[in-house]
């Protein structure tokens, strides 16, 4: 079998290379077989020509034959091994061709499986762009369903697939050059012309004169690293929630602003809001309705703001509005309104009508300041100010306002030291019931004795609390002093009173409040009508549903309720009814003028009439005179608390006043101390 007869089977016929490779080694072992034959024939002619000689009957003919015999046997055998041999060397060269003709159609057919199922796409084209070979995956990629179906579309790859039909250009440069381009990243497009990203890399394949005959590579769609990249790009300099601008970029927006003011000597102002009371919203109807409030909220300040203007959202509820070219500082006044009144428009979200105040403060280059971060620090200094004066409302930058924003600062860095360092104490004001003189409870009341600043007022330190989270650690600490020193008191034989405790929105709304109760109470081992919770209205306002289980919880745990400042929130007594409280507690700003202004004369006897017809108890806070006592008694106030019966005390004073005697009629001296007293700011 020759070279030729060989290629014939192998390509036309490739399953017949394992059958002619059999029959080829049939061949062989047919050879070898009757080379053995003959071998064996002459062996045993040689025998029988031996036996005669043995027995002495050999003559001279019978030589003669057996040579002549032996002579043309071994020709015979000599040459027929020779064939054989030469056959075998013919079989052996024949094998070894089929072998590698098989082993490289295996080959091809390997490649082939390769090529057609590869998860990368493969292809070749010509320097031209005109494709002459891809497989199913580079076809899949580019929306088609089959690869003959893109060749069959597709004449030009960089005119029809390339979303920049420049970059086969720069791609066939490159190979010119270099021979290889790897990770070359690609926009194409689909069949449907929608747009993809590829990752490409491409060989050239040059001809014998080194000429290139065609580009090959391979393509890896990386769409989704691409989209990752650009959101992980958004993501540094925008928002995720509301697709305004972050910190990062108001940074850079502001430092060029700031650099073309300076060349025009013109004026930026900074306008930083905050909404009011977003927290109460953000608790009472959940995060995702906040979450849709903010992105609205946005919306508009972006709607509103003019298109060389900035408005960016740092955090929370907090966003940083920047005003170029401005010409006067009456200008920044005039376009805070505008915000306002945007913000202030009513919301509907989720069906929830909202309505929604805002506090906003006001810096103005180059008057507040020089450089980005300072003006920053002032607007936001006096966007506290305007939470202070009221909320709803905007403040322009003072030197004043840094120096109460430094002071909050240092009060708050303090503060998380304070209850490391015992600087916290608790004092307790006795409540008086009208009727017997008698001590009817103990309102705790929190101090901070600072060692470099000495007392400082609650309502210094009670917000900075509230809005650092500080309250959470402080109001459990409260709480749990409280009681205990209630306890105490008791032990000690005297009579059992109520202590009354602060409750923070913020420790109210807090998961796990009702467990803290009940271990406080257990640990502490005060009984639970011993203790009385003072909640505000506008806590027990927001989110009602979910405050009338707690408070339904409270109340059948045995605990004391009350309604503390009442008459400065929404003052309503149609919710009183819904809710387990049984004492209201008269604000002191009524109190305190309840003899010489006729509204709030008419206030505190109204909010007392209404108070009992719904068998609710009512205390009356901040009473530091006769007259203001006499009023409330004329109009039949249960309790009172107050500079008038007694000034807050400290555990030990307490001891006393359990045990001595209360209720008005105390000596001059007496009288003289509680008059003194009145002068200094009650509780």
């Amino acid at each position: 079998m020759n070279q030729h007869a060989v290629q014939q089977i192998t390509q036309n016929r490739p399953s017949a290379v394992p059958t002619e490779i059999r029959r080829v080694e049939g061949r062989e072992w047919w050879l070898w077989g009757f080379a053995i034959v003959i071998t064996l024939a002459l062996t045993l002619g040689i025998i029988s020509f031996t036996f005669p000689w043995f027995s002495r009957q050999s003559d001279a003919s019978y030589w003669f034959g057996l040579r002549e015999w032996v002579r043309g046997l071994a020709a015979l055998v000599l040459l027929f091994d020779l064939y054989a041999v030469y056959q075998h060397l013919q079989l052996q060269r024949i094998r070894r061709q089929l072998a590698e003709q098989h082993a490289l159609r295996h080959a091809e057919e390997k490649y082939r499986a390769i090529f057609e199922d590869a998860v990368i796409g493969i292809f070749q084209v010509t320097p031209e762009g005109r494709p002459l070979s891809i497989n199913r995956a580079l076809a899949h990629m580019h929306g088609y369903d089959s690869p003959e179906q893109l060749l069959a579309e597709t004449s030009n790859v960089a005119r029809q697939l390339f979303v920049d039909p420049g970059r086969m250009g720069e791609l066939a440069r490159a190979l010119e050059e270099n021979d290889v381009v790897r990770a070359a990243e690609v926009e194409v497009y689909r069949r449907d012309r929608t747009k993809k990203w590829l990752l490409m890399n491409l060989r050239a394949v040059r001809d014998d004169g080194g000429n290139i005959a065609l580009h090959e590579g391979t393509v890896e769609d990386i769409t989704d690293r691409k989209i990752a990249e650009e959101r992980v790009q958004y993501l540094a300099y925008y928002d995720a929630l509301t697709g305004l601008p972050n910190r990062t970029l108001l940074y850079d927006r502001l430092s060029k602003a700031l650099a073309g003011a300076r060349r025009q000597k013109d004026k930026v102002a900074l306008l930083f809001l905050d909404l009011d009371r977003f927290k109460n919203i953000n608790d009472s109807l959940g995060h995702s309705v906040g979450d849709l409030l903010l992105k609205e909220a946005a919306e508009r300040l972006k709607n509103t703001a003019r298109g060389q203007d900035t408005v960016a959202r740092l955090a929370g509820d907090e966003f940083l509005i920047v005003l170029t070219d401005v010409k006067d500082i009456p200008d920044a006044a005039v376009a805070a309104e505008r915000f306002m009144d945007a913000i202030t428009a009513e919301f509907v979200v989720q069906g929830h009508p909202l309505n929604v105040s805002c506090s906003l403060g006001i810096s103005i280059f180059p008057e507040h300041g020089q450089d980005g971060e300072t003006l920053i620090k002032h607007a936001d200094a006096a966007m506290y100010s305007a939470k202070d004066y009221g909320r709803d409302s905007f403040r322009f930058f003072t030197a004043d306002m840094n120096a109460q924003a430094v002071e909050r600062l240092t009060l708050e860095n303090s503060l998380r030291l304070a209850l490391d360092r015992q600087e916290l104490f608790l004092e307790y004001q006795p409540q008086m019931d009208m009727g017997t003189g008698r001590v009817t409870g103990l309102e705790a009341l929190l101090r901070w004795q600072h060692p470099e600043l000495g007392l400082v007022p609650p309502d210094k330190f009670i917000r900075i609390a509230e809005n650092s989270g500080l309250i959470m650690p402080i109001g459990e600490w409260v709480l749990r002093t409280a009681c205990s020193q209630a306890r105490k008191w008791q032990d000690a034989g005297l009579p059992p009173v109520p202590v009354a405790v602060n409750v923070s929105a913020v420790q109210f709304r807090q998961e796990g409040f009702r467990e803290l109760i009940r271990r406080v109470l257990h640990e502490t081992g005060l009984a639970s009508q011993y203790l009385e919770l003072e909640l505000t209205e506008s806590l027990l306002l927001s989110n009602a549903d979910v405050r009338f289980l707690v408070l339904n919880d409270l109340k059948a745990m045995g605990l004391k309720l009350a309604i503390d400042d009442f008459g400065t929130g929404y003052s309503s007594f149609s919710y009183l009814k819904h809710f387990p409280v049984s004492k209201l507690k008269i604000d002191r700003s009524f109190v305190s003028d309840v003899a010489v202004n006729p509204d709030d004369a008419a206030i505190t006897a109204a909010i007392i009439s209404m108070a009992k017809s719904l068998n609710l108890k009512v205390i009356a806070e901040g009473v530091e005179n006769e007259a203001q006592m006499s009023f409330l008694r004329a109009h039949h106030c249960d309790e009172i608390q107050g500079f008038y019966f007694s000034k807050p005390l400290s555990a030990d004073d307490v001891l006393d006043k359990l045990r001595g005697t209360q209720g008005p009629g105390q000596s001059s001296e007496q009288s003289s101390e509680r008059r003194a007293l009145s002068q200094s700011t009650a509780k």
